[in-house]
């Protein structure tokens, strides 16, 4: 597979617990995400992002793993993971799982063999101090005391019941347990990932999407020694699996592709440019509540403050050839982007995902226009996240919509009264789910729009070109002009004209031109 191959292709993220439930048992399954892979195709995607499917004890949504060699039996089995990966390949899918690989679950037997006072064969997968009783100041805030035999607390990754895998220090302030990321602790930890993946890249995966993919080596400001780390797996793995790729929640392009991954989430957080045009304001950790986002209400100040911080990351991937951004219309951590946006502002959101140079990902449910449902009670260290995962509404076919054949109330979360099905959203031309269609089209018809050469921002407020093609909105009240020569519309996102040799839009349209810009 080609660079050029990877960077036209756009994917669909599944939460398998609420996509679509097979057996009804009220949980999304493996089986069911078989089932509905004809209606991804139809979308026009051509990869999936598929997040964790192992053995866990769910309390943090999957992202605690038991086993990783294990699909968890809520899922289904074995087998029915490799019919997955089989007939997405049939259909012309790359499949990505989720890779973890900075911590595991407190409940796996590695980490429990760890915590045991007698030295053993996990005693320095994580990350533990040589003594409970001695004091760690510049570590304390990453320790968990008390809790096991051995002699000493342990260093968490996120929450306290995902210890961290050792992969080492970079700088060392306790060296008689911080170790360098050259000591054996590190390197066996290295090989246990690398095993890891050369398991499911053995069985037919064609890449992972990496969890916190900078957070491996502890005590890293610049990343410097992560950096490295990865290079040392990654050279591993690729010495039995040359063309496996890998796309990295970073949000760091830079360091991001020094690591060697294909592709860099522009991850929704407040100081990156897909806030500020998607979320601003939206209340989930925001510190600016009273803002919204650039493409329902254009603001000057916050333009001039994004557009830099764009142009930054943009030209991060213009500088590294055959590496790319990954634009998201959301994930599972994030609340959706229909709450923030309607009517024509959200399907600009999606013309600029998709046609500025980049490998979209775009959340199940999206296309639908699924809201959270906010205030739910956490589900599974779901937390404020919980509303956003709810199950996908298929149809009016009976009482869950489509997704079970279960009772609604036995189902693993509840559904959204508030939000319309697929089937709604299919019927309705302008629907989100209906651009989505046009725009995978358009991406493989005019192959200018995923590439990076070529690529460069205009003065109107959103514009943009590749070569000979204009993609531009007008963000502003008022109507802009955008001169150009002869040429044709590829795709119009509400009204516009052409006359006296320019293309006028109104507020908050937009269109897709290719020909004579001027």
């Amino acid at each position: 597979m080609s660079e050029r191959e990877y960077g036209q292709r756009t994917f669909y993220e599944i939460y398998p617990l609420t996509f679509n439930d097979a057996n009804g048992d009220g949980i999304g399954d493996l089986e069911g995400i078989i089932e509905k892979l004809p209606y991804i195709k139809s979308l026009g995607f051509t990869g999936l992002w598929i997040n964790p499917i192992f053995e866990s004890a769910w309390k943090d949504g999957g992202y605690d793993i038991i086993d990783y060699f294990k699909v968890d039996k809520r899922f289904g089995t074995m087998d029915d993971a490799l019919r997955l990966i089989g007939e997405a390949h049939r259909l012309g899918f790359l499949v990505f799982f989720d890779l973890v690989p900075g911590h595991t679950s407190w409940s796996s037997p590695m980490f429990e063999k760890s915590a045991l006072p007698t030295p053993n064969e996990y005693s320095d997968l994580y990350i533990w101090t040589d003594g409970e009783g001695k004091p760690y100041p510049k570590a304390e805030v990453n320790l968990v005391h008390g809790l096991y035999q051995r002699d000493g607390a342990y260093w968490v990754n996120f929450f306290d019941h995902q210890p961290a895998l050792n992969y080492g220090f970079s700088r060392i302030d306790y060296p008689s347990w911080e170790k360098g990321i050259d000591s054996l602790a590190a390197e066996g930890t290295r090989k246990f990932l690398e095993s890891v993946m050369e398991f499911w890249l053995g069985r037919g995966v064609d890449g992972f999407r990496v969890d916190m993919a900078d957070s491996l080596v502890k005590n890293d400001d610049d990343k410097t020694a992560t950096i490295e780390t990865w290079h040392r797996i990654l050279r591993e793995v690729h010495k039995e699996f040359p063309s496996f790729r890998m796309v990295s929640e970073w949000s760091y392009p830079e360091r991001s592709f020094k690591a060697g991954f294909d592709s860099d989430f522009v991850l929704d957080h407040t100081d990156n440019f897909s806030h500020a045009f998607f979320r601003a304001g939206d209340g989930y950790m925001d510190p600016r509540p009273y803002e919204k986002p650039l493409l329902a209400q254009f603001d000057q100040k916050l333009w001039d403050q994004y557009l830099k911080e764009m142009e930054g990351e943009m030209d991060a991937s213009i500088k590294a050839p055959g590496h790319y951004l990954s634009l998201i219309s959301g994930n599972h951590d994030t609340w959706r982007i229909a709450d923030s946006l309607k009517g024509n502002s959200l399907l600009l959101a999606y013309l600029m995902i998709f046609t500025l140079p980049n490998v979209p990902f775009v959340f199940a449910g999206d296309e639908a226009g699924q809201t959270t449902w906010r205030g739910l009670p956490s589900k599974e260290g779901g937390f404020q996240r919980t509303g956003a995962r709810l199950p996908m509404k298929w149809d009016d076919s009976n009482g869950a919509f489509g997704f079970s054949k279960a009772q609604p109330a036995k189902l693993y979360l509840p559904q959204n009264p508030e939000d319309e099905t697929v089937a709604q959203r299919e019927a309705e031309p302008l629907s989100v789910l209906n651009l989505i269609k046009a725009l995978n089209k358009l991406r493989d018809d005019v192959p200018q729009l995923t590439r990076t050469a070529d690529f460069s921002f205009m003065k109107w407020p959103l514009s943009y070109r590749h070569k000979d093609v204009l993609v531009a909105m007008n963000l502003k009240d008022e109507p802009v002009r955008i001169p150009v020569g002869s040429g044709e519309i590829l795709l119009a996102v509400g009204e516009h004209q052409i006359s006296q040799g320019s293309i006028v839009l109104p507020k908050h349209s937009g269109v897709v031109f290719r020909g004579d810009i001027k």
